[in-house]
């Protein structure tokens, strides 16, 4: 088979424009809480801006992220806990009796509107508050602390964290060979229910091809992000940190089980499909069938297998 052919139908049939009526509807209820949290506020916060692999241009649209992030001043909140219950509590009041969810999550709130008739899910959006760390820093440093709602991360519950999310958008920025196959690995993440981080993914991807001088072709690129995520995720060493916070170490958060079933997981994908290409690449990398004319490689006749099983 033709790996690059194969490859590229992937990335195409899980671009966002095949749903780009549901982006608009996210994208409404985006405005929508944003004028919410502008009106109720003011100017006890700076303007809101999105963050997630929208901003970042890595989304899927089997998988996508719209957060929301609400910049406060240092002087709004006594506690970052006071501004996260806060916001909580505004949103909750805002949608009740509406049929609207409203819960609390890690570092943000998450929101769901009721499904709409012809959807295939509920519009989800997450509400990230953070506080600038001193008065009136923000606009020059954008930095931010988030609370910790729930142990993650490494974190505990009540604890903050300093970030800085423009400087995470920022690292990415011009990344187009990259973002490819950061996608091609969050496809591969979302139809085999891995749990790995998608930051992960990110932060490894574009540290790999720091100097990457090889072809750059499609295949090419992705067996060579497989490889150094291979040689790489599980050896203690190995670091990833934060764009927006050097003093995390983001790999630190992963168990060192994760990191082996990272580790494991590459090196069995390379294996099977340098040893039949027709069979893995499309089991491992799957074409999305709802925006695609056939699951079949183009001028050949050749259907591809959903499961290796099929050949015992």
């Amino acid at each position: 088979m033709n790996k690059n052919n194969h490859l590229k139908e992937v990335l195409d049939t899980h671009k966002m424009y095949h749903v780009q009526d549901f982006v608009d509807k996210v994208k409404n209820r985006r405005e929508e809480i944003k004028e919410k949290m502008y009106n109720h506020y003011g100017n006890k916060k700076y303007q809101a801006f999105d963050s997630g692999s929208f901003a970042k241009h890595t989304a899927i649209n089997v998988k996508f992220d719209l957060d929301l992030v609400e910049p406060f001043k240092h002087s709004t909140f006594g506690t970052l806990q006071e501004m996260f219950d806060d916001v909580y509590d505004f949103l909750v009041e805002e949608y009740k009796n509406t049929g609207v969810s409203i819960r609390k999550q890690k570092v943000s709130i998450g929101i769901t509107f009721p499904i709409e008739k012809g959807d295939d899910k509920p519009v989800e959006l997450d509400i990230v508050p953070g506080r600038e760390l001193n008065d009136d820093d923000y606009p020059e440093t954008n930095d931010l602390n988030l609370y910790f709602n729930e142990d993650h991360w490494g974190f505990t519950k009540g604890t903050s964290q300093k970030t800085n999310i423009q400087k995470q958008i920022d690292h990415i920025k011009g990344k187009n060979d990259e973002r490819e196959i950061i996608r091609l690995l969050k496809i591969w993440k979302k139809q085999k229910e891995k749990k790995y981080k998608s930051f992960v993914i990110e932060l490894t991807v574009i540290k790999a091809f720091e100097d990457y001088n090889g072809d750059t072709d499609l295949w090419s690129r992705l067996k060579f992000a497989m490889e150094y995520l291979r040689d790489n995720i599980a050896d203690s060493s190995f670091h990833l940190y934060d764009p927006g916070n050097t003093n995390n170490d983001v790999v630190s958060s992963m168990s060192d089980f994760d990191r082996q079933s990272f580790k494991t997981d590459m090196e069995s994908m390379l294996n099977n499909i340098d040893r039949d290409p027709d069979t893995y690449l499309p089991y491992y990398f799957k074409v999305n069938e709802k925006y695609s004319d056939g699951y079949k490689e183009k001028n050949s006749g050749t259907v591809y297998p959903n499961s290796p099983k099929r050949f015992g």
